[in-house]
């Protein structure tokens, strides 16, 4: 009972630090990136080493590279939900995580069951907008999520268990709430809002397939150096969650930037005619 305490205490605080992280930070796509942070992986790993050693944690990662790729999936899936099916953000995260099992089962399955300027911004005012309890939910979501990676691996070893260090933790709290500001901030302009607080989570949910292409590029570094050095896992494969993220987000910001920038030229050319 203490070991599960321990997870849940250890794996709330990194999840609700990270999730902080993401709500003081401008774009909300780049702030996804953050819905998607290894904070459950880092917390169980770490405690993975403690309890098992390198080659334990090793396993646990080879597995979750299969749990990011279906975060991706996962992520996607909600941007849809959220702009085409015109969902809410706490069902459309809930409903995704079916497809989130599944692709990441589905995936193991088919390994064979192998163990310059920034264009973005803090916002610290963010934090003021949340109430108390909004924290406090993120920190159980987490400290249940480490928990039960914990009994996962009790039962099943290290190969299953670390599908699940990609589970969406912080996400479905993270779009829900976001989903709520929004809402709350057009009503007190006098606004509906519903639209704009869907869009607002589309964005994060964007965001976090690009964390999630982070997320396996994190599980890839951490396998390949952890039996070399366990500090140089951690730092290396932090540091290549965070350039593999940041850099996917670059990439699909100038993506944007250009098919705009070609929208408006067609557009220009056309009134010309």
């Amino acid at each position: 009972m203490t070991e599960y305490l321990i997870r849940f205490l250890i794996g709330g605080a990194v999840v609700s630090a990270f999730s902080m992280l993401g709500d003081v930070l401008k774009p909300k796509s780049f702030a996804g990136l953050f819905g998607a942070a290894p904070s459950v992986a880092l917390a169980t790993l770490g405690i993975a080493i403690y309890e098992h050693g390198a080659v334990y944690a090793g396993a646990q990662s080879l597995s979750m590279m299969a749990g990011a790729v279906a975060l991706v999936v996962y992520s996607i899936l909600v941007c849809q939900l959220l702009m085409r099916a015109r969902m809410r953000a706490l069902p459309a995260t809930i409903v995704s995580i079916v497809v989130w099992l599944g692709a990441a089962f589905g995936l193991w399955a088919l390994a064979g069951g192998v163990r310059a300027r920034l264009p973005m911004k803090v916002s610290p005012s963010s934090l003021r907008e949340g109430w108390w309890y909004e924290y406090l939910v993120r920190f159980g979501l987490g400290g249940a999520a480490t928990a039960f990676t914990g009994l996962i691996s009790s039962r099943y070893g290290a190969s299953i268990e670390g599908l699940f260090l990609a589970l969406p933790a912080i996400f479905c709290a993270s779009a829900t709430l976001i989903e709520k500001h929004e809402l709350r901030r057009k009503r007190e302009a006098g606004l509906e809002g519903r639209r704009r607080g869907r869009e607002a989570a589309a964005l994060d949910a964007a965001g976090a397939a690009l964390g999630a292409l982070g997320m396996l590029a994190f599980a890839a570094v951490f396998w390949f150096l952890v039996e070399r050095s366990v500090a140089g896992a951690f730092i290396g494969a932090s540091l290549a969650w965070l350039t593999v993220a940041v850099a996917a987000w670059f990439v699909r910001r100038q993506v944007r930037l250009a098919r705009l920038a070609q929208r408006d030229s067609g557009t220009a050319l056309s009134r010309c005619r």
